[in-house]
């Protein structure tokens, strides 16, 4: 037997185990199931839908998600109020849909660390506003003030207005468009939907203002299950980093071009 004969089962025995582990490796892979990331795209500019494609805020910080955690994000479209009930029967792994922390959910989920600090706001049309602006003008018998069903703004209004008539709407837009339509007075939505409407990136609501005075402090972050702890530490290393490198501030600023918290803006004649 030569020298090369010698090593040659030894050699054989070396390349079998590596294409196994290269195998188990691939196949382990293949077998990750995707993070399925539940999202309810009625929520511009976090989450939203135009020409068919989830597009947002919400949707940015998803796409990025994926690579910091190695695995693959699958976006699953869900209404907002059937994503509670989703995380809970495991049809979804967690919640990225601008959701505000609340004592009542945190009985419920754990959320991440926060990503946005917003609040509460209102949205008036121009015309009204000299007679709206008044911080004591919604709280009245005539007063008509909407709101998206559900949320931190519906708690806020049932909590704090006794006399004004309550209208909820089942999203931003509905919301809007009633607003526009004389239906309502005011519109109580989150800071980002306001600064989005109000704030001139587009012409689409040119009759439309904000009384930028926040009625609410309020902390957006990720919902996962209680029983998920690793996946609850794993996105906030990733917010950590985040913040930390500023791709935060890069994905919000995209979005939210202004970021008006405590100055009341007045419209331009």
């Amino acid at each position: 037997m030569t020298y090369d004969e010698r090593w040659l089962p030894l050699r054989s025995t070396a390349v079998a185990l590596a294409l196994a582990a290269v195998f188990a490796r691939g196949v382990a892979a293949e077998e990750a199931p995707p993070l399925r990331v539940g999202m309810a795209p009625n929520y511009p500019p976090l989450a939203f839908k135009k020409h068919g494609k989830l597009k947002g805020m919400e949707v940015d910080f998803a796409k990025r998600l994926g690579p910091a955690l190695n695995r693959q994000v699958e976006i699953v479209e869900t209404e907002w109020e059937e994503l509670g009930p989703a995380l809970e029967a495991k049809k979804i792994d967690m919640v990225m849909s601008g959701t505000s922390i609340t004592e009542e959910r945190k009985e419920k989920v754990n959320f991440t660390e926060p990503y946005l600090t917003v609040g509460q706001m209102v949205i008036v049309r121009k015309a009204d506003y000299p007679a709206l602006s008044d911080p004591q003008a919604m709280d009245q018998t005539k007063s008509r003030v909407g709101y998206v069903s559900r949320t931190t703004g519906e708690q806020w209004a049932r909590d704090n207005l006794k006399k004004a008539k309550l209208h909820g709407y089942t999203n931003t837009k509905e919301g809007v468009a009633a607003l526009e339509n004389d239906q309502i007075d005011f519109f109580v939505q989150d800071a980002p939907a306001v600064w989005r409407v109000t704030g001139g990136f587009t012409d689409e609501h040119p009759t439309l203002t904000g009384l930028y005075r926040p009625l609410t402090t309020e902390y957006l972050a990720w919902a996962v299950p209680k029983d998920n702890p690793e996946l609850l530490a794993q996105l906030n290393q990733v917010l950590e980093k985040w913040k930390k490198d500023g791709t935060l501030d890069d994905v919000i600023d995209d979005w939210i071009t202004v970021r008006k918290t405590a100055i009341e803006v007045k419209p331009q004649p």
